[in-house]
């Protein structure tokens, strides 16, 4: 005669599969197990009732009294896929998730569901992840790390990001042709998968998160400054995250202008390190006014709160301003910038085509200094 407790009512089973909103319950796994995408079926339950406490004495964490007693309790099932239902009940793993580990996980989720689902629908936005090769290396942004930066304040609005990515290039972004080729393939990127969807209604709300050579973030930025409402991340490396650490102090930003009699102007951006006076005459003559904006301090990681940002961004707009009312609108403007994603795409952002000067962006290249890269024309329509 079998020992197991009895069998999960049709009411426990539903609660189970509720609280976990059909996904598996082993810790950032979350995979949907109503469907099977690589079996090409929209539709299958491929989902486990995982006891905790087994319903069985002779079971995995099985218990005397117990077992029995909580073989119908919804608060001791977990919901999980087939691997990680397998891993907490293996002969030579279970012992390495005991009882107060799985409910931890189980809170965790369940909390992590009540928190997505009593959103409303003013709170979805749509992630638009941007990637591209920086010098030899390949870049990528993890969709999940991007749900888990944006909540509580924010939730997907769909469960795939909307992606647009550079890969398998033959030439790095020290070579000339990346820059004919790769800011084409970012425009036509957004003009497919965003700004259709914008028009429509489709999309209200943006939440960007970008790897990629700062000019192309920039770019980035100058291409969704339409978008009426969007929040920026930055990839941080201590912890290695892309929310929001809210931690250290705040960021201070300074601006320095330059003469006002020359009709080209330098406008540096330090926030990562500090850029020499002589590292732009040497590429645009010294018949220039050369305007700074600075961090306090100037480091990598540097901005690691949301505020740091919008500062950073009050202070481009009003230098970008000062620069037109000072040199006029059809001033000659070079950007110097050493700074994080964050502020790259931030830049795109506040730079507008009929408020301000047309724009040259400058990025280093080992060996040869600073390279002009992109323009922003103020006279082009989009």
């Amino acid at each position: 005669m079998s020992n197991r407790g009895k069998q999960p009512r049709e009411v426990t089973k539903l609660l189970v599969w509720g609280r976990a909103a059909g996904r598996c319950q082993f810790r950032n796994c979350r995979k949907a197990l109503d469907h099977d995408l690589i079996a090409g079926k929209a539709e299958i339950n491929a989902a486990y009732l995982a006891h905790i406490i087994a319903s069985s004495p002779n079971g995995k964490r099985g218990h005397p009294t117990r077992s029995h007693e909580l073989s119908d309790d919804a608060a001791n099932i977990m919901l999980m896929c087939d691997v990680h239902h397998r891993a907490i009940d293996g002969e030579d793993t279970w012992q390495d998730y005991p009882e107060d580990l799985l409910l931890k996980w189980k809170k965790d989720h369940e909390d992590w569901v009540d928190l997505v689902l009593s959103s409303g629908p003013e709170s979805r936005s749509h992630i638009l992840q941007f990637s591209a090769p920086v010098g030899p290396n390949e870049t990528a942004v993890a969709f999940d790390d991007c749900v888990d930066a944006i909540l509580p304040e924010r939730t997907p609005a769909e469960r795939r990001p909307t992606e647009i990515k550079v890969r398998g290039m033959h030439f790095q972004d020290t070579d000339d042709t990346y820059w004919s080729v790769q800011p084409e393939t970012l425009r036509a990127g957004i003009e497919r998968s965003v700004r259709g969807r914008f028009e429509n209604g489709d999309i209200r709300h943006l939440s960007v998160f970008g790897l990629a050579p700062i000019p192309l973030l920039m770019e980035l930025g100058r291409l969704v400054s339409d978008i009426s409402d969007a929040d920026v991340y930055e990839r941080h490396r201590e912890p290695v995250q892309w929310k929001w650490p809210e931690d250290g102090p705040e960021v201070d930003f300074n601006r320095t202008k330059g003469r006002p009699e020359p009709k080209h102007v330098a406008l540096k951006l330090s926030v990562t390190s500090h850029i020499a006076d002589h590292r732009i005459t040497e590429v645009i003559g010294e018949d220039v006014s050369i305007w700074d904006i600075s961090s306090d301090p100037q480091t990598q990681g540097v901005i690691r709160h949301k505020s740091d940002l919008s500062r950073y961004r009050s202070i481009v707009r009003t230098t970008l301003d000062e620069i037109k009312n000072v040199h006029g609108m059809d001033v000659s403007l070079s950007v110097f910038p050493a700074i994080p994603v964050s502020c790259a795409i931030e830049f795109g952002r506040v730079w507008q085509p009929k408020a301000h000067p047309s724009v040259d962006i400058f990025d280093q290249v080992r060996g040869r200094g600073f390279v002009r890269r992109l323009s922003f024309d103020a006279s082009a329509e989009d």
